[in-house]
């Protein structure tokens, strides 16, 4: 080996050391229920997903780098496993709208096969303000907290809007008068009165 090729060999060494290449994720088999781009605010929402590791360094992933999964859903909750050549490894149950996932739990030799399951429960957000939302993102930060290129995905829904209802007035009805009707007079004073005219015109005739 000559002295040119030893100091090329050391250089790329030495960057590899200060520039660790990142691994790929590959989000796979992803399902959200319920189905569908827009849900109702408050809705509850399951999400599952498996986020393969493919290695592109010495290392299945960079041990001083972070995986972070992240949420918009309220009342989040999560159940993250970490698996190694299908055999369950580290287990990270969390609440809250975010999971930090450290690169130690997911650094292998990279003959070994890593893999990170999520399981993620919550409700879609009720007073956000805004008409979409992000029910699951994931990205590898590095040991300066920037996230590393192309490691962001991102899964975002829309939220549906309560149809506007124009109020009616209620109709006012006008007061109902009573009629005054009057009462007829008893039989007994008609009678009477009969009675009383025939007395007084006998006694005149």
């Amino acid at each position: 080996m000559n002295r040119f090729t030893f100091i090329m060999l050391s250089a790329i060494a030495v960057c590899l050391c200060i520039f660790p290449a990142t691994a790929t994720l590959n989000l796979n088999s992803i399902v959200i229920s319920p189905p569908g781009e827009a849900v109702a605010p408050g809705t509850a929402m399951n999400v599952s997903a498996d986020i393969e590791i493919i290695p592109s360094g010495a290392t299945t992933f960079t041990s001083s780098h972070t995986l972070v999964l992240s949420t918009g859903l309220e009342e989040a909750r999560w159940n993250v496993v970490v698996y190694v050549n299908g055999i369950q490894g580290a287990v990270i149950p969390q609440t809250g709208n975010y999971v930090f996932v450290n690169g130690f739990l997911l650094s292998y030799p990279t003959n070994r096969d890593v893999s990170v399951k999520v399981a993620l429960g919550g409700m879609a957000p009720i007073a956000s303000g805004e008409s979409q939302f992000t029910i699951f993102q994931m990205q590898e930060l590095n040991n300066e907290n920037q996230a590393v290129g192309g490691s962001v995905q991102i899964i975002t829904r829309n939220l549906t809007t309560p149809p506007t209802t124009v109020s009616t007035p209620p109709t006012t009805v006008p007061p109902t008068v009573p009629t005054t009707t009057k009462a007829p007079l008893p039989a007994v004073l008609v009678v009477t009165a009969l009675v009383l005219g025939g007395i007084f015109a006998y006694k005149r005739g």
